[in-house]
C-alpha cells in the first residue's frame, strides 16, 4: 500500500516521517518545488520528546496536475491519499483538481484532515466518484523548516467516510446527491493499521460528523480567542474576562451545533476545559497563522458556525464577531471591513 501525503505542513510531514520509519511506502506532495527538492535531497526530520526521527522521502510539487496524473497512472499498489492541508486550501478549485488527478483512474480514497467545515462539501461536489473521508486529529505539530517538524502533542485520530445526508447534508447548487463510493472494511483497516504501526493512534468511525462537530466546538472557542489575545491555550481561562468570553462563545456554538444535529451529553464544557489543560503550553494554529501573517481557518471554523446558524434560522453573533475580528487582522479578508461584516451577516 502506498500512502500519498498531500501537504508538506506540520501534520503532513510528521505523519510522513513516522510512516516511512515504520516501513510504509510514502510519497509527499508539497506546495512548492523548493520544498520538494529539499526533502528529496535531505530527507525529513521529526523531533520527538525523546529524540529525532529521520526519513528519506519521495517528494514532488503538487503542480502541475500532469505530474499527479502520471504518478497515479504509474502506480500499481493500492493507495490512500491523506490531504494534510488547511480548510482554506482544500476549499479551492486548484486543490479539488489536484486531488482528483492524484486519485487517478482507480479513484484512490482521500482523507481530509482540515479543521472546520465546508471543505468536505466543496470537494464532494467536485469529486463525486472519489471516496471521501474526514479525519479528526488531536495531534499537534510545528513545522520548523522546509524539511523539519516538531511533534508538540500526541493525540488520537478518528477517520470515517463522509456521507452528505441527514442534518449534515450540504445545500446549494453544488450539493451532491447523498451517495458516495464505498470502501471495504479490510482496506480501511489496513490504513488504520499502518497509522498505528507508525505510532499514530487511529480509529474508524461510522459517524464521523459527530467527531467533526465535537472538534469544531473546541476550535471555535480556543482558536480565535488565543489568536485575538495572543496567548497560549492554557492562558485563556486564567483571566476572568477571557473565561467569560470562552463560556459565552461555547454556549452559543453548542446551541448552533445541537440545532444542526449534534448529539450532546452535557459533558462538553468539561471536555473543552480538559483539552485546554492538556494543551496548556500549545500555541493554537490560528495564533501561529496570525503571527506569521498567513491565512487562517476562521471561515471554516467560526464562519462555519455562522453558516450553520443561518441554515437553522438562528443567529450566532459572537461567532460572527470573532470571525470578523480575525479577518480584520489577517490576510484573508475578502475586501474592506464593511465587506467582512456583510460576509458574516453583521452589516
Amino acid at each position: 500500500m502506498l500512502i500519498e501525503i498531500a501537504g508538506g505542513g506540520a501534520i503532513g510531514l510528521s505523519w510522513a516521517v513516522r510512516l516511512a520509519v515504520s516501513g510504509a511506502a510514502v510519497r509527499v506532495w508539497t506546495r512548492t518545488r523548493e520544498q520538494a527538492e529539499r526533502i528529496r535531497a535531505e530527507g525529513a526530520a521529526l523531533a520527538l520528546p525523546d529524540g529525532v526521527l529521520h526519513a528519506e522521502l519521495d517528494a514532488f510539487p503538487a503542480e502541475p496536475e500532469s505530474a499527479a496524473e502520471k504518478a497515479a497512472a504509474a502506480g500499481s499498489r493500492e493507495r490512500w491519499i491523506i490531504a494534510a492541508m488547511k480548510s482554506h486550501q482544500l476549499g479551492t478549485e486548484r486543490a479539488a483538481s489536484f486531488l482528483r488527478a492524484l486519485a487517478g483512474a482507480e479513484k484512490a480514497p482521500v482523507v481530509c484532515l482540515a479543521n472546520g467545515i465546508g471543505h468536505l462539501e466543496f470537494l464532494a461536489a467536485r469529486m463525486p466518484d472519489v471516496p471521501l473521508f474526514a479525519g479528526v486529529t488531536t495531534e499537534g505539530a510545528l513545522r520548523e523548516g522546509p524539511a523539519a517538524v516538531r511533534l508538540t502533542g500526541t493525540g488520537r485520530t478518528v477517520i470515517g467516510p463522509y456521507a452528505p445526508s441527514g442534518p449534515h447534508a450540504p445545500s446549494g447548487p453544488h450539493a451532491p446527491d447523498g451517495t458516495r463510493p464505498a470502501i471495504g472494511t479490510n482496506r480501511k483497516n489496513l490504513l488504520v493499521s499502518a497509522l498505528s504501526a507508525a505510532g499514530i493512534e487511529a480509529a474508524l468511525s461510522n459517524n464521523i460528523m459527530e467527531h467533526v462537530y465535537g472538534k469544531l466546538l473546541v476550535n471555535a472557542v480556543v482558536n480565535p480567542l488565543t489568536a485575538l489575545f495572543r496567548v497560549k491555550n492554557g492562558e485563556l481561562p486564567a483571566d476572568p474576562f477571557r473565561f467569560r468570553l470562552m463560556k459565552a462563545l461555547f454556549h452559543e456554538t453548542l446551541a448552533v451545533l445541537q440545532a444542526s444535529g449534534m448529539r450532546t451529553d452535557g459533558g462538553e464544557w468539561d471536555r473543552l476545559l480538559d483539552v485546554v489543560r492538556r494543551t496548556a503550553e500549545n500555541r493554537s494554529s490560528m495564533l501561529a497563522d496570525v503571527e506569521a501573517g498567513r491565512p487562517t481557518e476562521i471561515d471554516a471554523i467560526n464562519g462555519g458556525v455562522v453558516r450553520l446558524a443561518r441554515e437553522a434560522g438562528a443567529a450566532a453573533p459572537l461567532n460572527a464577531a470573532v470571525a470578523a475580528l480575525i479577518g480584520a487582522i489577517g490576510p484573508e479578508k475578502p475586501g474592506g471591513s464593511e465587506e467582512r461584516w456583510e460576509h458574516f451577516g453583521m452589516s
